[in-house]
């Protein structure tokens, strides 16, 4: 695996991390940019949602699309296959994996 694959991962494992310290495991995704930013990972809105539809179609996130002035915003809610891969007990390709001591 290269740097950027991993680099990759870890930013994925990061989006799911931040929904999951939400007590109703959801965010939009304009905090969630900026949460995940917040954490070190060098993130942008297209790449943001890039890594929402990977994950949602790997089962982790739902991504419901909300009408807005400027288009749609998304409301991403961690499902149980995300929040297992967030707690280290699942792994998902394309997914970073958590160590765990």
């Amino acid at each position: 695996m290269g740097v950027l694959e991993s680099i990759i991962e870890d930013r994925r494992l990061r989006i799911l991390g931040c929904i999951a310290e939400m007590s109703n495991h959801m965010l939009n995704e304009d905090v969630l940019l900026r949460a995940v930013i917040a954490t070190g990972r060098d993130t942008d809105h297209d790449l943001m949602r890039d890594d929402l539809t990977f994950l949602e179609k790997r089962s982790c996130v739902r991504v419901e699309k909300l009408p807005c002035a400027d288009g749609q915003l998304w409301k991403v809610v961690l499902t149980p296959t995300g929040q297992r891969a967030v707690q280290g007990e699942q792994t998902i390709s394309g997914v970073g994996r958590r160590l765990t001591s």
